[in-house]
């Protein structure tokens, strides 16, 4: 049961879900407690908090507290974590955030020139990537799934619909677009109002797909899988939307920080591999890193000649976030510490 909550305690939950996905660590690889200093932290890096937790604006502790009473959140000493009604309440507001910031951004995608620009150069074709998608992996993608009219196709988080249109496009297959950014999701289904009968999107997320059993023969996840709250309970959905003998094709990542096991950037012991393996699903993989290191090269290069027209747009965030998404993965791709695989999956 979902309830209506004040934006402050509502931002709480939030930040404290980030930090059950994401757990801040310790050198020894042990998780830091979500005190109200560490939920604080993740506050500011979500949702901007521009006053201290002791303030009377917003004082983390009387907030705590109220979230107590109302069964959302629990405490031991100094430690507090969500219980289930309150993890169910927070998945919730997560989606919400996600999808308000998604549909900002895709709406300012849609009628940027100098983004536009930007996809043509850096990926080869202008599909409003918001991922590192490039036409040498979609063309691969198409190879292997090798779609024609006589499929249906569900692609998650497909965004402003682009990529979505262009499978329809090419295949003639017939294709679901989901995605939590609402704004974009209508704006997709104006901007193909002529292609309905084989093209069509819907708002829905990833953690709680109301798509029916047996309904699609193909599904492709491109950049999507990580916004699972529950990757296990997402591929068991996956594969009953499946009809029988479908297939599933995912473009994912997988990072090894510090503390991880190196192993972990092998295509046979990455997370989604892991899950994969616990459904009985077997799979095969093509490793893309190579490909993601020469497009974020150019990424950083063409993001920053393109600067100024961005600015010109009121756009210059959208830039910027190109460019620290370089700064910040490409020495990790340099330096062993990520890789970029296309898993395809066929049900037997």
């Amino acid at each position: 049961m979902q309830i209506q909550l004040p934006v402050e305690e509502s931002l709480f939950l939030d930040a404290l879900l980030s930090l059950e996905l994401y757990p801040e660590k310790y050198k020894t690889n042990k998780e830091i407690p979500s005190t109200l200093d560490s939920i604080h932290k993740r506050g500011l890096e979500l949702h901007k908090w521009k006053i201290k937790g002791n303030s009377e604006e917003l004082n983390l502790e009387d907030i705590s507290e109220l979230l107590i009473k109302k069964e959302l959140l629990q405490r031991i000493e100094n430690a507090y974590s969500l219980t289930a009604f309150g993890k169910t309440n927070a998945i919730t507001i997560r989606g919400k955030r996600i999808g308000d910031r998604f549909s900002s951004e895709f709406l300012r995608i849609a009628t940027s020139t100098a983004h536009s620009i930007f996809c043509k150069r850096v990926f080869g074709k202008d599909l409003s990537q918001a991922n590192m998608m490039d036409m040498v992996q979609l063309d691969k993608l198409l190879q292997i799934l090798n779609l024609s009219s006589k499929n249906k196709v569900l692609d998650l988080g497909c965004g402003l619909g682009k990529i979505s249109e262009y499978i329809s496009d090419v295949t003639g297959a017939c294709v679901l677009g989901i995605d939590v950014a609402n704004d974009a999701i209508n704006l997709a289904n104006k901007r193909t109002q002529e292609k309905r009968q084989r093209l069509i999107y819907k708002i829905d997320d990833i953690n709680n797909l109301t798509i029916s059993s047996n309904s699609y023969d193909t599904i492709i996840a491109i950049a999507t899988l990580h916004y699972s709250i529950d990757i296990d309970k997402t591929i068991k959905q996956l594969k009953e939307i499946l009809t029988p003998l479908g297939q599933i094709g995912i473009f994912t990542f997988q990072y090894a920080f510090e503390n991880d096991n190196p192993d972990i950037l092998h295509p046979d012991n990455t997370k989604l591999a892991q899950v994969l393996k616990k459904n009985d699903l077997e799979f095969r993989t093509w490793d893309f890193t190579d490909n993601e290191i020469k497009i974020s090269q150019n990424q950083l290069i063409i993001a920053n000649e393109l600067k100024k027209q961005f600015q010109e747009e009121g756009n210059i965030d959208l830039c910027n976030d190109r460019i620290e998404e370089c700064e910040i993965d490409l020495p990790r791709l340099l330096n062993g510490q990520k890789r970029r695989f296309l898993y395809y999956i066929q049900l037997s």
